[in-house]
């Protein structure tokens, strides 16, 4: 902050005297034999996107780092009181950071932009340059849309080891001050620490955890497929004699294969892991497709007179007509039972219409548990 007896003429003097015979291009190293420490933290401005499919993580940030050049120290009082000095980051040396899983051109953070740099009278120069980076993250879509993508943003200085630079952080956690919230993520962890790698060289690095809102999603796709699988069975219970039931077998059948259509778009396609929800999804179609079949088989059978069912089926017909039909018995003969086709169908229809719903039953618990869990 400025005092007072700061005239312009302190700072050219002060500014003159720093760097007449200063070296950018030289490390401001006093003890070659200790490495030299440089404090990082890095300030979270916004997430741009995170494509899952690229496995890239878009978002825009500021690497802060501070280290002491004593070169550039002095006396305040020699000066009109002056604490701290703005300079243009081309005037000092700058450690180079690398963003080592970038996913775009390999150049330091910052290297494209022009910014000023913060020294004050003991020598602690203050960089903090921004960028929009892009990072390489292994994702997991297997649960979306209830998913969590962590995500590890590593910066090293490229080419120094561990007796060459010594990178700490400044803070335990990534700086929020000035971040914008996201309408499709959510900041859950944000951790930020030094890490010295086994092949000998220090590392910044950030490790982020973003949870996916997922309201919309529910909202315009998993709600639907629910709705629509439990549509499906109901064919069942429509009479025959209506002639519908093929039809509105088919109509649910295509309508699902144009939902599915639709809201592909809107799903991560990848393959290592597949997402959940689109087995689930499959699943459902294929029970679509089985209830036609199943639809077409029943109304044949009830179209029949007469048949002859296996000893399981005779099990059940019989129970179902027991006391609808009594045929006498000959003792020497045993003439064996004539079923009507309705019979049949009716049993059919019963047995179809239970076990769909308790295979989506299952179907929609498992999903929920797993996306949950």
């Amino acid at each position: 902050m400025p005092c007072v007896g700061q005239t312009l003429e302190n700072v050219t003097n002060l500014y003159d005297d720093l760097f007449s015979n200063y070296r950018r291009s030289i490390i401001p190293m006093n003890n070659h034999s200790e490495p030299f420490k440089i404090n990082m933290a890095f300030y979270l401005l916004s997430i741009n996107s995170f494509r899952e499919v690229e496995e890239t993580l878009v978002l825009t940030g500021g690497l802060t780092m501070v280290w002491k050049d004593t070169s550039l120290s002095w006396n305040p009082v020699d000066y009109g009181n002056i604490n701290s000095l703005d300079v243009d980051s081309k005037d000092v040396w700058l450690p180079y950071m690398y963003l080592v899983n970038n996913a775009k051109e390999f150049e330091p953070v910052g290297f494209d932009s022009a910014f000023r740099v913060n020294i004050n009278s003991s020598g602690f120069v203050h960089y903090s340059p921004g960028s929009i980076l892009e990072a390489k993250c292994q994702t997991d879509i297997s649960k979306f849309p209830l998913d969590t993508q962590p995500c590890l943003l590593d910066f090293l200085a490229w080419g120094g080891g561990a007796t060459f630079y010594k990178l700490r952080s400044y803070f335990d956690e990534v700086n929020l001050d000035f971040y914008t919230k996201d309408s499709h993520w959510e900041v859950v962890t944000r951790d930020t620490y030094a890490h010295l790698e086994p092949k000998g060289y220090y590392s910044f690095r950030m490790s982020l955890s973003l949870q996916r809102k997922p309201m919309y999603y529910i909202v315009m796709i998993v709600l639907p497929t629910m709705l629509l699988s439990l549509i499906n069975p109901l064919v069942f219970l429509l009479p025959v004699e209506s002639g519908e039931r093929i039809s509105l077998a088919m109509t649910v059948l295509l309508s699902y294969a144009i939902f599915l259509t639709l809201v592909s778009a809107s799903i991560p396609a990848s393959s290592n892991p597949m997402c959940f929800l689109l087995v689930v999804m499959i699943i459902i179609m294929l029970m679509s497709g089985l209830t036609v079949v199943a639809v077409i088989i029943t109304t044949k059978l009830y179209y029949q007179e007469e048949y002859f069912p296996g000893r399981i089926m005779t099990f059940f017909l019989y129970r179902k007509t027991r006391q609808k039909d009594v045929t006498p018995m000959n003792c020497e003969k045993k003439e064996k039972q004539l079923y009507n086709g309705k019979h049949v169908s009716d049993f059919l229809d019963k047995l179809f219409l239970f076990s769909s719903y308790v295979i989506i039953v299952i179907i929609h618990v498992t999903f929920f548990l797993y996306v949950n869990t």
